[in-house]
């Protein structure tokens, strides 16, 4: 009997963790791999505009300005750039810039785009004998093509964090069943006639009814204490499921509209690719600005997801002030673009604790939302109060302010102030979240005469 106790124990966990670790490894492997296509296909857009000057003008200034351009991003994200003109004659190459002028149209890749598609994909390379992960964009100025730009990646690297990433599930899933090993053993050498009635809600609750639990005022120390254990870890488990089941409407109430959206552009755009291409551009580039928008909002239901599932999270100690310096520096070009000054106010130190970065997070989310409603040439202003307890963080802005109702309503998941905005609608769920993790709170404050102060408190260190 004790064996059977401790072993079906120990298989119950081992059939948990199997249910849930293999296809979160799955999974995990799908994101990665996905992330970084979606990357390389964002570089390699943005490296066709700087090639433009080069293919449309091929001087020797030209070119030398276009292979720094490609150097330079090689060097920041390690992966290898190439832009051949129409002819698929290769412009620049980062790998051997002495390639300049020779032909790649045996590369598949190359020979597709150079019909004006975007192709991505994984293939063994016979050149450098090694997998590649690959992304080929054309290279258009106005309806007219000039050529492609490769980007292309060692599949090795993405096999590497992939399998790092799954090495460490596999060793918390590890770690998690030698203690169950452990616990098992110990329960099983505490039999007493309780165990019986035991056995009985365990096989309910393994058959679905997870509202049993077992009695924890009946049977010896040992018997409670299980009993108390066994409580506990179906209250984790119904909490975890629950959370499962909400975050699981909730991707599937919002992933249904620009997933219809997506295949309805992309089924006429295969309609139209014959009568009319450049119609059919069209709505692929909607269906690419669909497909971003699908991006961001899986990956704020995943944050949600991750915050929700850790409710005793380890917190940092960090200085609010460095950090509002920090952000104000990564936003002070895209703000000044539109003539709009980020100022930072505080200049004393703030030791707060909180959610391993959270707090850039908060900053980001406030800072992005403010740059959405601001007028052009106006300040957005940072600013630290300090109390006893809570550093508070302040980021105010010109814009229009919101309706007091509103107010109330802005941290609630997927809600929007306007429904032509392209945003998910989490920025500031996760904030919220993220906040409240760390102890903090946080809130939305009109300003006078106009403009929004929108606030975070932090736990003093």
């Amino acid at each position: 009997m004790k064996r059977l106790l401790a072993a079906a124990l120990v298989g119950l966990t081992l059939i948990v963790l199997l249910v849930q670790d293999i296809p979160l490894a799955g999974y995990l492997r799908t994101v990665e791999t996905d992330r970084i296509y979606t990357a390389l296909e964002r570089d390699a857009f943005l490296l066709s505009d700087k090639a433009l000057d080069s293919l449309n003008d091929p001087t020797v200034d030209n070119l030398d300005i276009l292979q720094t351009d490609l150097d330079r991003y090689q060097i920041l994200k390690g992966a290898r750039v190439v832009v051949v003109d129409l002819n698929g004659v290769v412009v620049a190459d980062t790998e051997i810039p002495s390639m300049a002028g020779t032909s790649y149209l045996s590369r598949p890749e190359i020979q597709k785009s150079l019909t004006g598609q975007v192709t991505s994909g994984r293939r063994f390379s016979t050149t450098t004998q090694t997998e590649l992960l690959y992304v080929a964009v054309p290279i258009f100025f106005g309806t007219d093509q000039l050529g492609v730009v490769r980007i292309t990646y060692p599949a090795s690297q993405v096999d590497a964090t992939v399998n790092q990433r799954i090495l460490g599930l596999a060793t918390v899933a590890g770690i998690t069943l030698l203690i169950a090993i452990m616990v098992a053993v110990l329960l099983a050498n505490a039999i007493s006639r309780r165990i019986k009635d035991l056995e009985t809600i365990t096989d309910e609750f393994t058959k679905g009814n997870l509202s049993v639990r077992a009695n924890e005022d009946e049977g010896t120390h040992e018997i409670r204490a299980l009993a108390r254990s066994f409580n506990e870890m179906s209250d984790s488990l119904t909490r975890l499921l629950s959370q499962q089941r909400a975050f699981a409407a909730d991707a599937s109430h919002q992933l249904r509209t620009p997933l219809t959206a997506l295949q309805l552009r992309l089924e006429r755009a295969a309609e139209l690719i014959d009568t009319d291409p450049h119609g059919a551009s069209e709505r692929i580039e909607a269906a690419t600005d669909e497909a971003e928008r699908l991006q961001r909002l899986v990956e704020g239901l995943l944050v949600l997801s991750r915050a929700d599932a850790h409710d005793n999270p380890t917190l940092v100690t960090v200085d609010l002030c460095k950090i509002v310096r920090e952000r104000a520096e990564s936003w002070e070009a895209l703000a000044s673009d539109r003539g709009i000054v980020i100022t930072v106010i505080p200049t004393k130190v703030a030791r707060i604790t909180a959610v391993e970065n959270a707090v850039e997070q908060v900053i980001d989310n406030y800072i992005d939302n403010a740059l959405e409603i601001v007028p052009d040439n106006s300040v957005i202003a940072l600013d630290i109060s300090y109390g006893n307890r809570f550093s508070t963080l302040h980021v105010m802005d010109q814009g229009p302010g919101m309706p007091q109702e509103d107010l109330e309503k802005a941290f609630n998941r997927f809600w929007r102030a306007r429904s032509d905005k392209e945003g998910s609608g989490l920025g500031l769920a996760i904030v919220e979240r993220l906040v409240t993790l760390g102890g903090g709170n946080v809130r939305l404050v009109n300003r006078t005469p106009h403009g929004l102060d929108a606030q975070a408190d932090f736990l003093n260190a």
